[in-house]
């Protein structure tokens, strides 16, 4: 009869006989092995954790079940391969009490070393259950955590990722353009992770991103789904192209561009090139495009504006709102008082003639349909009322000199010189007047009838509103 018996794990366990417990799982009975495992996962203590990473290659399952939850309770870094290898373990309890471990213990364990670990060693293995909780880790406080779940995101190839990717690396970019504080490590590796996921398995992945309730992470997708270059992409680009956002619409109308897409109908082609902003193209695609420019006017940058005006008129449309682009509709053809009958919808575009118009008739036009909506502004011109009555004697039939005769008697009449004191009117080259001469010879421009540009405290710089000449005191230059 042997002196001595087998341990006895529940005495051990009592008297947190830590050396007696560790002894314990080399002996040669499974039963107590699992015992001594099961007893040491509560207590913690730094000493086991070897001894119970080495049970994972035990040959009995049980004994491996126990050292991976003794393991388990413990957690850290040093536990982290030790349950790798059990996750991949023949015996599917095993694999369940390990997974079960790495999932909601090791991946949001408090130390960031063991759960950047853990990511990184699934991504190792494949393991092709850990997606769900690799994605969740990629919203890790720890930046080097979340790039690592990324990276085993793309090594493992699932095109679950996608979509949580797309969210991600479009919230970076966002960051980066309003604070200049994004990761530019977690940029690169999400960019990465999506060039190696985003083929054709992944459309339907990126068509869920579609429906996201940021633009930012559609325009992305958009984006995304137009590099695979595959035929099977282009039903779901050209469902893009009439997205409430242009980014995307536009996005995808390149997309199909690439792929040497065309349009099946002049409906559907019509979206296509407004997405582009090809306004002449978009206007071949006949009465579908109508509404596609009225809606683009208000919306299009001023140089835009008047290739969207012409494409309008190539349709024959005319306004049939007192709105902006029928503003614009009238200014085009030079009808002032269309534009006046538009009313304050009117305002904004007669204001953008006014300070950009390259010709100075223009300009004064605009301002004078703004002084007759009550919206007179103090420049360019400092008497609208002025400028307009001498080009329109300018422009009224009769000889040089019966218009020079009746500029001269108005101008007396405004002040802006005086005969009596043997002032005289000197005029531009187009006849219009722009300078008076006093008695003594000095010169001085009659600024209240010119039209004036100024940069700050500069020096204003006259021009003639009837033909655009620059002029001075002492003479006429070239505009």
């Amino acid at each position: 009869m042997p002196l001595f018996g087998p341990p006895v794990i529940a005495q051990l366990e009592a008297k947190r006989d830590i050396q007696g417990l560790i002894k314990a799982l080399a002996h040669k009975d499974p039963t107590i092995r699992s015992a001594a495992a099961d007893a040491l996962g509560p207590i913690r203590d730094p000493m086991a954790v070897e001894p119970l990473a080495a049970l994972v290659y035990d040959e009995d399952a049980g004994v491996r079940r126990a050292a991976v939850r003794a393991l388990s309770a413990r957690g850290g870094i040093r536990v982290v391969e030790p349950m790798i290898v059990a996750l991949q373990d023949k015996d599917a309890g095993v694999r369940g009490v390990a997974a079960q471990a790495v999932y909601r213990r090791l991946m949001m364990d408090p130390d960031q070393e063991a759960r950047k670990a853990t990511a990184a060693a699934l991504g190792r293995i494949r393991a092709s259950d850990a997606v769900d909780p690799l994605i969740k880790a990629i919203q890790d406080p720890d930046e080097t955590v979340r790039v690592a779940a990324v990276k085993s995101l793309a090594t493992i190839g699932d095109v679950a990722a996608v979509a949580p990717l797309i969210v991600l690396l479009a919230r970076e970019q966002y960051r980066a353009r309003t604070t200049g504080r994004s990761s530019l490590t977690i940029e690169r590796a999400a960019g990465q992770a999506l060039d190696a996921l985003c083929d054709e398995n992944a459309i339907e992945a990126l068509e869920e991103a579609f429906i996201h309730d940021d633009a930012e992470v559609r325009e992305l997708a958009v984006r995304r789904l137009a590099r695979i270059g595959s035929p099977l992409v282009a039903k779901t680009l050209e469902a893009r192209l009439d997205d409430e956002n242009p980014i995307i619409r536009r996005s995808a109308a390149r997309g199909l561009a690439e792929l040497g897409w065309k349009p099946p109908s002049q409906e559907v082609g019509a979206l296509y090139w407004a997405a582009l902003r090809d306004w002449r193209r978009c206007a071949e695609c006949g009465a579908p495009a109508m509404p596609l420019l009225v809606g683009a006017f208000p919306r299009a940058e001023a140089h835009e504006r008047s290739d969207i005006l012409e494409a309008l008129v190539s349709l024959g449309w005319e306004p049939s709102e007192p709105d902006a682009t029928a503003a614009a509709f009238w200014a085009s053809k030079g009808d002032w008082d269309k534009c006046v009958e538009v009313g304050l919808p009117a305002v904004e575009v007669l204001d953008g003639i006014v300070k950009n118009a390259p010709r100075w008739r223009e300009r004064a036009a605009a301002a004078a349909a703004l002084h007759a909506l009550g919206q007179e502004r103090p420049a360019p011109f400092a008497r609208i009322q002025l400028v307009q009555h001498a080009l329109g004697v300018l422009d009224a039939d009769g000889t040089e000199d019966e218009k020079h005769a009746s500029l001269t008697t108005f101008l007396a009449e405004e002040h802006q010189f005086e005969p009596s004191n043997k002032q005289k009117v000197e005029w531009c080259q187009c006849g219009y007047p722009s300078t008076r001469v006093r008695k003594g010879g000095a010169r001085e421009l009659i600024t209240d009838l010119l039209g004036f540009e100024q940069s700050g405290e500069d020096p204003a710089i006259y021009f003639c509103p009837s033909c655009d000449t620059r002029l001075t005191a002492a003479g006429t230059q070239p505009s």
